[in-house]
């Protein structure tokens, strides 16, 4: 079985036109089922730099097309269903919203989890290319999310976001698809300390399949199982996770070009010495245990 804690296959099919039971993106129902994918975090991301973007509207819409196919929305339901493939929706950089009460529109809508930020500062906080913190506006938003159990994401936040935020966190939280700086020096990346810090409030980290975050020339898959190792060998395997970023970039390890690849993950986990049970917790249970911390 496998969990993902991260894709943007809602907003390229939004914006693509495409359906999600079968596309001709990296990820869709049909695929997910034929690999035992029983859980998926799916993000919803409009660039919030732009002008005149209905942004709750655009959400609507697209939790609205989610919701006619036969899965189980986490958010909404509050359960997992073991049958079903399980969808649970994160908001990738919620600073469109003007209110802190849009937040309890959004999970009326059955969002269930949230970054601050994409890489770029906004009125909430710093993004990975920035040296902004949180905004008094951004921590009034962080401890509206926290008080309506919110999924609180910090990939695409800025070191000094990070650490504003865990002084104010008072739960787990998730870096749904951040690597290792050790490994590889890229900004979207994890310090030592940083990924030292995500163990101490029993959170998780979702390792990218996406290139540039693996290795500074053309990744493989063995360039995966290395960031997982690492952070296993720091921190334990408990704290690790799988955050592919499909349809969210254009850029993967060799041999993985879509969810269809998922089994290929588990056999390089293998040649890495990890156990059996390692790899059932690294590609699910780990992900699974967290989000059901979060089902009220």
């Amino acid at each position: 079985m496998f969990a993902d804690a991260h894709n943007d296959t809602l907003t390229a099919a939004f914006f693509k036109n495409e359906g999600l039971f079968e596309n001709s993106l990296q990820f869709d129902f049909k695929r997910a089922e034929q690999v035992d994918l029983k859980l998926q975090y799916m993000a919803i991301w409009q660039d919030t730099r732009q002008k005149d973007i209905h942004f709750m509207k655009n959400i609507s819409t697209i939790l609205d097309l989610l919701n006619r196919y036969d899965i189980n929305n986490v958010g909404a339901s509050k359960i997992i269903d073991k049958s079903k493939l399980n969808i649970l929706v994160i908001v990738e950089d919620i600073s469109f919203i003007n209110d802190i009460f849009d937040v309890e529109i959004l999970k009326e809508k059955g969002v269930k989890g949230a970054t601050l930020s994409w890489n770029h500062k906004n009125k909430l906080c710093g993004g990975a290319y920035d040296e902004e913190g949180l905004s008094n506006f951004g921590k009034e938003v962080l401890k509206k999310l926290l008080e309506m159990n919110f999924i609180i994401d910090l990939s695409h936040a800025s070191q000094r976001t990070f650490y504003d935020v865990v002084k104010i966190v008072n739960s787990p939280f998730i870096v749904s698809h951040s690597n290792c700086y050790a490994l590889c020096k890229h900004p979207r990346n994890l310090t030592d300390d940083q990924i030292k810090i995500v163990r101490s409030f029993n959170g998780l980290i979702g390792i990218s399949f996406y290139s540039p975050f693996l290795c500074e020339s053309s990744a493989k898959l063995e360039d995966i199982a290395k960031h997982i190792a690492h952070i296993s060998q720091l921190i334990g395997h408990k704290h690790v996770c799988l955050g592919s970023d499909f349809d969210g970039a254009d850029n993967f390890a060799r041999g993985v070009n879509g969810v269809e690849d998922f089994p290929k993950i588990k056999h390089v986990l293998e040649s890495f010495g990890f156990s059996r049970d390692e790899i059932f917790d690294i590609c699910y249970n780990n992900l699974l245990n967290f989000t059901c911390r979060f089902l009220k």
